[in-house]
This record gives C-alpha cells, sequence and structure tokens, in this order.
C-alpha cells in the first residue's frame, strides 16, 4: 500500500512549490543533464499540474496576499526575521558565560517556542513571534542586554515591526491556513510537495558551488521569501 506523503496543505506550500518549479524550468537546459525525465516538456507540465492544483484549490485563498499591500507585508516579515537573527546572535556572544540569563530571555521573548519554525518559513509563527517578544520584553533585560553591546536600536526596530504587523494579521492567516481539501486534492498537493523536496535535493547538491542557485531551491528559504 503506498504511503501518503505527509506535507502542510497551506497556500505557503503550494505557493512555495510553484515558485520552485517556475525555478526549474528556468533552469531546465542546465538541469537535464542530471535526470533521465528531467527534460523541457517535464518542466512545464510540472509547472501547468501546479497552476491547474493552485486554481482548483486555493484561488479563493490567494485575494488576501494578491493585493496592493502586499509588497509592504513582506517587507516587514523580512526585515523582522533579520532583526530578530541579528538579536540572537549578538545574544549568544554577550552571554555565553550567563547561560541562565540566555536560556530566560529565549524563553521569555518567544524564540524557545517560535524562532525555528519562523526561519523555517512558517509565516504565522514569525507573528506569534513578534507578539510574544513585544508583550514580554521589560526595561531591565533590555538595558542588561544593550549594556553588553547590542544596539539600542535593534529593540526599536523590532518592536515597530511588532506593531505594524498587526495590520497584516489576514495576510498570515491566509498564508498558513490550512486549505479544506478532499481527499483526492490532499494526495495531489502531497504529490506535488514530494516531487518538488526530490527536485530540491538534486538541484542544491549540483549547485553546492552556486549559492544563489541553491537558494532558489531550498524549499525554506523560498517559503520564508514568499
Amino acid at each position: 500500500m503506498e504511503t501518503l506523503t505527509v506535507c502542510p496543505t497551506s497556500t505557503a506550500t503550494i505557493l512555495a512549490c510553484q515558485k520552485i518549479a517556475r525555478t526549474f524550468k528556468e533552469n531546465i537546459y542546465e538541469l537535464s543533464s542530471l535526470r533521465k525525465e528531467w527534460d523541457p516538456e517535464y518542466a512545464i507540465s510540472l509547472n501547468v499540474w501546479i497552476d491547474d492544483t493552485i486554481e482548483k484549490h486555493y484561488a479563493d485563498g490567494l485575494d488576501a496576499i494578491r493585493d496592493e499591500d502586499y509588497r509592504q507585508w513582506h517587507e516587514i516579515m523580512v526585515a523582522a526575521l533579520q532583526h530578530l537573527k541579528v538579536l540572537r546572535a549578538s545574544m549568544k556572544i554577550d552571554f555565553k558565560k550567563d547561560k541562565e540569563f540566555l536560556k530566560s530571555f529565549f524563553e521569555k521573548t518567544g524564540y524557545n517556542a517560535y524562532f525555528s519554525d519562523a526561519k523555517n518559513g512558517d509565516h504565522l509563527s514569525l507573528y506569534n513571534f513578534l507578539k510574544t517578544f513585544a508583550a514580554n520584553l521589560d526595561e531591565t533585560t533590555r538595558q542588561k542586554v544593550v549594556e553588553k553591546g547590542t544596539m539600542d536600536s535593534l529593540f526599536d526596530k523590532i518592536l515597530v515591526c511588532a506593531n505594524r504587523i498587526n495590520e497584516y494579521r489576514d495576510r498570515f492567516a491566509a498564508l498558513e491556513g490550512e486549505a479544506v481539501l478532499d481527499n483526492y486534492g490532499k494526495q495531489e498537493v502531497a504529490s506535488i510537495y514530494s516531487t518538488i523536496q526530490d527536485i530540491c535535493r538534486i538541484a542544491i547538491a549540483y549547485y553546492q558551488f552556486d549559492p544563489e542557485k541553491r537558494c532558489a531551491f531550498n524549499y525554506y528559504k523560498v517559503l520564508v521569501n514568499l
């Protein structure tokens, strides 16, 4: 009996697959040397398959992420994640001898609960991360971190993102909410997801010394940059 590939059915999942499939098509003449079945016809059919699946199952859910505010929302999301990564790196340097404070800070501000999923493309986790960070950061903790060398302005940047992100809550929900699919739809999305994962594995190995193209086939990097 064939095992169904377990994958999320969120809008973000299928959009990431679509983006990678388009990159695959753009590079098919180079990549066709790697697999017998990889040729222009295969790349075209893969894109048609994904586009048709989106039209059948996800069209209604795309309205919230295709309006004129989407670009601003995306810029806030990328900036927030970058600031949170920089703060985490600085904290690990400045408090490497104070493990208890480091542990307490990461627990209180949401790093433990949300950072891993947020950096891997889970937009709703990033939203929850920012809200937790803003709600639980106190002035005493902030000053302690700043005294060790972190720029105070970095906290301001994160808090600005956390405040502005409230305007875009519906876009996070639209991307991360699971689509209501029947069994056929779930099988179709799982099959697409599995196919794209296989393409990514081979393409990443092939583009080992080409960082830009390697990132274009890194599923989680594509996901977080939708």
